[in-house]
């Protein structure tokens, strides 16, 4: 068992990491060192300049609707809390006394609203059961959720405000209109980049030690001993070749974390969502005051089912006049030779930044995005896509997270990921519960958080499909300059 003066290595800088970090220290633990192949220290985790794990991003949902999913439900609702209070902190600091890359005037929460929209007049089964638990537990909560088509619900907002009944029509045009769904008022959007920048200054102030930057913070291997059938991990090997040694190793490393311990890939896979952007003008302002924050919501679309699903959404514009929109209704796989295990071949991360680089995102998913967005927002059809990106998620069996011991190690190893496209909106709480598993405290998520692998037989979130399944990227036909136009796809504003 740990103790407050054991040597803690952790392995990735993203939210898991970060939170983690962040709590241990806060809760006593004296000697941490974060180690990351990114150099964040100088990079601000700014996705165009060469961060490409998934927490390095411009934004991220913060939802509370959960479906029938409680402990998720009131976590995030524990978690905007302390990312309001993150906000307070912020304002109230001296410019001098934030890390570079922060000013007093930037949030880290912007209450923009979530709105989720799906297709037919009939109440989607998700959202019913998200107001449904919502109003169960959580009933100041639910009078902050308006339902879509609801007269009465409509005059409330109005009665709140006349923008949230702009914000109520944003997408009224999407399958003509019919739609069904409701805009959760508290919530809104987190600035990935910014909110991992303060997290890693929190975590500094409390004494946690980073070692950033290639060679000196990538990962080579890790140091096991073997003592007849007993395995320990007792540190890590960096790439400038320097031995790193700890009484506890986590590893936080995301979409890298089966590349680093071989059994976690029948726990977790890496699986990329599509990303694509629009760069507004300067002299469309119009635009750029339709799209900011305070007058527009990010949102989420789901329509079929199967290989038919589509969920896909669009955010508020950035400071720097960038709209963001994602697509999840497929994600795709990438499999390679493991680095360190023979004949095992894993899905593994290809982004702008890794050995062979991509610059291009599936076809599949892109021809959906442009026609929903067409249907929403025809007046952005005339820009086209002006850059993209692969989000590499790191999909569990269940989306519920992987946070436990990984067997056989003699509690010298412990893995810290799975976040399954819904981690982010945690990073100022998640590490308390971390904390829970790493000290075997148990709570509610204990069982949840289990290590876990991939039952033979059963579906497992994508996970028994391997590299013969329909979602290897090597197979699918890539987008090519010409497609990410609006127009040469045949769509129109018209």
């Amino acid at each position: 068992m740990i103790s407050s003066d054991s040597k803690i290595i952790i392995v990735g800088a993203g939210v898991f990491g970060l939170s983690t970090a962040l709590w241990l220290a806060r809760g006593g633990y004296k000697n941490i060192t974060v180690f990351d192949r990114c150099a964040f220290d100088k990079n601000f985790y700014n996705p165009s300049n060469g961060c490409d794990g998934a927490s390095a991003d411009i934004n991220k949902v913060f939802r509370m609707a959960y479906g029938e999913k409680m402990d998720y439900q009131n976590l995030a609702i524990e978690a905007r809390d302390a990312w309001l209070s993150w906000n307070k902190g912020i304002a109230e600091s001296a410019a001098a006394d934030l890390p570079p890359g922060l000013t007093p005037e930037d949030k880290l929460l912007y209450i923009c609203g979530c709105y989720f929209v799906a297709k037919g007049i009939k109440l989607h089964d998700f959202y019913a059961e998200s107001l449904d638990t919502m109003e169960k537990t959580a009933p100041e909560m639910r009078k902050m959720q308006f339902i879509k088509g609801d007269e009465k619900d409509e005059e409330l907002l109005s009665k709140i405000s006349p923008k949230w009944v702009e914000k109520y029509h944003i997408v009224d045009g999407i399958n003509g209109g019919n739609t069904n769904g409701f805009i959760d008022i508290n919530g809104g959007i987190t600035i990935a980049d910014k909110a991992c920048v303060y997290a890693r200054f929190l975590c500094v102030q409390a004494g946690v030690k980073f070692v950033l930057g290639e060679p000196q913070g990538k990962l080579e291997t890790l140091i096991t001993e073997h003592n007849g059938p007993e395995r320990r991990v007792t540190g890590i090997k960096t790439c400038d070749g320097q031995s790193h040694y700890g009484d506890l190793v986590i590893i936080a490393a995301g979409g890298w974390t089966a590349s680093i311990i071989p059994e976690a890939h029948r726990a977790v896979e890496t699986t990329a969502g599509t990303v694509a952007f629009i760069d507004i003008p300067k002299d469309r302002q119009d635009l750029w005051e339709r799209f900011h924050p305070d007058n527009y919501p990010v949102w989420s679309y789901r329509r079929g089912e199967g290989d038919e699903y589509y969920q896909g959404g669009s955010f508020p514009i950035t400071k720097e006049g960038r709209l963001k929109f994602g697509f999840r209704g497929r994600k795709f796989t990438n499999f390679q030779d493991h680095p360190t295990e023979p004949n095992l071949r894993i899905s593994t991360p290809r982004t702008k930044y890794t050995k062979e680089p991509i610059n291009t995102v599936p076809l599949y998913g892109l021809k959906l995005m442009k026609e929903i967005i067409a249907q929403a927002l025809p007046e952005l059809v005339e820009f086209g896509f002006t850059d993209s990106r692969l989000c590499w998620y790191t999909d569990s069996i269940d989306n519920d997270y992987v946070i436990d011991y990984v067997p056989g190690y003699s509690d010298s190893l412990f893995i810290c990921t799975g976040g399954s496209g819904h981690g982010f909106k945690f990073l100022p709480v998640l590490g308390r519960h971390v904390k829970n598993q790493i000290e075997r405290t148990p709570n509610n998520f204990t069982s949840l958080w289990k290590w876990r692998v991939v039952e033979e037989g059963k579906l497992n979130n994508g996970l028994e499909q391997g590299e013969t399944g329909p979602r290897e990227m090597s197979r699918l036909e890539m987008a090519q300059p010409h497609d990410f136009m609006f127009k040469q796809a045949g769509l129109s504003s018209k």
